[in-house]
């Protein structure tokens, strides 16, 4: 083969594979998963101001919020490498009220979390789950199992998620700080 077959060939290979990534006008993001092709779209550019999640353009899962997305630190993929598994966040429109503080008043948080679960014939939506201690901590880190999987914040606070279901197993309040 001559050098110039193979970089005409390597060319067409890159241009089919970043067409195949582009997404749609009306996707903030999207990727591609283990039953399909996954888009986010963020309800700041919705009338309604809801943020929406399609899969091979059928809406799965919409909510008040006006941005959405996974975490950048909350995905896995299959052997295929195509994400399995991805917890996505999303910002409330409207502050969700938690306590009264005695020192700090009012206690809002402003996100929360789900994960989703392509691993499965159908997708699974978990429960929303969110740091307790520390309602703006950031995601740390997630460790996929077989089995369940343990999901820990920056506040302390882990949480598993087992059989499409996110239960937290600890608070985080003794830790007093992150990790």
């Amino acid at each position: 083969m001559d050098l110039r077959s193979i970089i005409a060939g390597l060319i067409l290979i890159s241009a089919s594979s970043y067409a195949f990534e582009q997404c749609p006008d009306s996707s903030t993001q999207c990727d591609n998963t283990a039953l399909g092709k996954l888009d986010y779209i963020w309800g700041q550019e919705e009338k309604d101001g809801q943020s929406r999640i399609l899969l091979n353009g059928k809406e799965i899962f919409k909510n008040d919020s006006n941005q959405i997305g996974e975490d950048p630190e909350g995905w896995t993929l299959n052997s295929e490498n195509l994400i399995s598994k991805v917890i996505v966040f999303y910002d409330f429109n409207t502050p969700q009220y938690i306590t009264t503080n005695p020192k700090y008043g009012d206690m809002y948080r402003y996100r929360a979390y789900r994960l989703f679960d392509f691993s499965r014939k159908e997708v699974v939506i978990s429960n929303e789950f969110y740091p307790p201690s520390d309602y703006g901590a950031r995601l740390r880190w997630v460790s996929w199992g077989q089995k369940n999987s343990v999901i820990a914040f920056d506040d302390g606070s882990r949480f598993k998620y087992e059989n499409g279901h996110v239960t937290m197993i600890n608070d985080g309040s003794d830790t007093g700080e992150s990790e």
